[in-house]
């Protein structure tokens, strides 16, 4: 019998968390599964994606903070659809969701999906004060990485046997044949004769962008034929591009806005950059590398878990820019390597992180609950 699992999820702008729901919807086993998608505010074109793929997409439109009708729209929309799964994603899915499950008729089990670490201060004070309760309610809670488990089993450890490790997969099929590199850069209104470093990603604090752009301020002295391109959105947008003007790069930096094209973009780079400060298993990484781009990025979170440093990429420390530079710098000067690193970054992602693997761990979870 089909049984029907609601994903309850902030928003459906992209994201990581978002692009791992839409996997799974297209690489779900649908004899067994029928996949809902609940976003408690909005979305972009993630809901024509998802809808495209065969998913049904519900809004409950949050508007402001503390808005207690959102519980009892979702509990409703719980009922009505006759959820057999609930499947909740981070800090507000876990909130939402766990209260609409206490007040609704159906006593369907949850299963929850940690997208990042614990970072005590990056969570609301409520969530944080109810997450012990409401992670006892939870008969799984799914983590990206291992070093996403260990840091809530370390902040919890009572609730240990709660978590699981799934890594995020991709499906390495869609960036094994981009268009040629110049197509893909027209599509961006990229330079076609330059160089090109990139990367993907809200333009937030945690991405740390600021660092990627004083490191190209550095690789630019030494090589002059490169550009920067950032894809995103993001508040700090503005913030960015006066820090480029002010180191005196702002003409050879792009700041791209979002595009249905995203995946394209990565057949544009010479070198995809991940600068972050913080990372539970970023999806961007996995794309970059299934796409054949040499990689470099901070030694943070989850990709130690993926980059093997000088094997399938290449590692710096947290917050380096003389690091980020002198590494982005070996790979353009030296192509053997780079290639040599694209290609055993591509076959790594193949054989460890392909999309059915992690969709196969998911539904194993839920036969599992449903047992």
């Amino acid at each position: 019998m089909k049984r029907r699992v609601l994903h309850v999820i902030h928003s459906l702008h992209r994201g990581g968390a978002e692009r791992v729901i839409e996997t799974q919807i297209l690489c779900g086993d649908r004899r067994r599964y029928e996949i809902l998608v609940c976003s408690i505010t909005g979305g972009g074109d993630l809901i024509d994606r998802m809808s495209n793929a065969g998913a049904r997409v519900f809004l409950l439109g949050k508007r402001r903070r503390g808005d207690v009708t959102t519980v009892t729209k979702l509990a409703n929309l719980i009922n009505v659809e006759r959820a057999d799964i609930l499947h909740l994603h981070n800090s507000p899915g876990m909130f939402w969701g766990t209260l609409a499950q206490s007040i609704c008729g159906r006593r369907a089990p949850i299963v929850r999906t940690e997208h990042n670490l614990y970072l005590p201060g990056a969570m609301p004070r409520l969530f944080r004060m109810l997450y012990p309760r409401f992670t006892k309610r939870a008969r799984r809670v799914i983590c990206v990485s291992d070093v996403v488990r260990r840091s809530f089993v370390e902040a919890f450890p009572k609730l240990a046997d709660r978590y699981v490790t799934i890594p995020n997969g991709v499906r390495v099929q869609d960036y094994e044949k981009l268009p040629p590199r110049h197509e893909c850069r027209a599509q961006f209104h990229l330079a076609a004769g330059e160089r090109l470093v990139g990367t993907v990603g809200h333009m937030t604090p945690v991405k740390n962008h600021r660092l990627l752009i004083e490191a190209f301020a550095r690789v630019r002295e030494k090589a002059p034929d490169v550009n920067l391109a950032i894809i995103g959105e993001g508040a700090l947008r503005g913030k960015l591009a006066d820090y480029a003007a002010d180191l005196g790069v702002s003409e050879y930096v792009s700041l791209v806005k979002e595009s249905k094209l995203i995946d394209s973009f990565y057949g544009a780079l010479d070198v995809f950059v991940l600068s972050s400060d913080a990372e539970g298993m970023p999806l961007t990484l996995l794309e970059a590398l299934a796409s054949g781009v040499p990689v470099v990025a901070t030694e943070v979170g989850g990709i130690p878990e993926v980059v093997e440093s000088g094997k399938t990429g290449y590692l710096v420390p947290k917050g380096s820019a003389e690091f980020l530079a002198k590494r982005i710098l070996e790979l353009l000067q030296n192509p053997d390597k780079a290639q040599a690193l694209a290609l055993a970054g591509r076959a790594m992602v193949r054989e460890r992180f392909p999309a059915a693997k992690m969709v196969a761990g998911i539904e194993k979870i839920y036969d599992e609950v449903l047992d």
